[in-house]
């Protein structure tokens, strides 16, 4: 099967430590092309729910966050900050797995708890959730377009078209701010208890076909 460029990267770059050889494995590449569709559904999850809402989540408002979303951005500001850490220590190996749990962890648990106020909502509720996802995504774009730049950029081009972005490449955006007064690490860690609880129903849930 053929994966791709970014797929090879992503894979090559978070696959082990700087100066050791590593042991191709076709299976290890199969995760990192599905976690790479994780993040494009999420682009095309924001495109379909902005237009529902005839709404562009650019110009939303931060507004009504329950502990969902302060979990999210505490997550983003988090993922931010280490990012930032480990790129001036030339980790760079460390960064793939920085970016993979933020777009995993805004997919597999924030998605997942919020699927009720998304789907069955108030306006209000369903533009909290449209702002969380864009804005996270959008910051996470930042953090992994030096590990997958063509995704990334094929992502960030169709967000530029549907929300009218004014810079012409995602690799032309300022690195994403980190607000420390938005970190929860406490909320953080309760919230990872929540999101094994989710994933161990969806497992149950798939093994049985329903």
């Amino acid at each position: 099967m053929y994966y791709g460029a970014d797929t090879l990267r992503y894979y090559m770059i978070g696959g082990t430590a700087p100066g050791i050889d590593i042991n191709y494995n076709f299976d290890d590449m199969k995760v990192k092309h599905k976690n790479l569709t994780v993040l494009w559904n999420l682009h095309k999850f924001v495109i379909e729910m902005a237009k529902n809402l005839k709404t562009n989540p650019s110009e939303l408002k931060e507004h009504g966050f329950d502990v969902e979303e302060r979990y999210m951005f505490s997550r983003l500001n988090s993922a931010a900050k280490k990012a930032t850490q480990i790129f001036d220590d030339c980790r760079l190996n460390e960064v793939p797995w920085i970016a993979e749990e933020l777009f995993l962890d805004l997919s597999r648990t924030y998605i997942q708890l919020t699927r009720e106020k998304s789907s069955m909502g108030s306006d209000e509720e369903k533009k909290t959730v449209l702002y969380t996802v864009y804005n996270v995504l959008y910051d996470c774009l930042k953090l992994f377009a030096p590990i997958a730049p063509f995704i990334t950029e094929a992502i960030y081009q169709n967000l530029k078209h549907d929300f009218k972005l004014k810079a012409d490449s995602v690799h032309l955006l300022d690195w994403p701010h980190c607000n420390d007064g938005q970190i929860d690490e406490q909320l953080e860690e309760s919230m990872e208890t929540a999101s094994e609880i989710v994933q161990s129903a969806l497992a149950v849930r798939e093994k049985i076909q329903m």
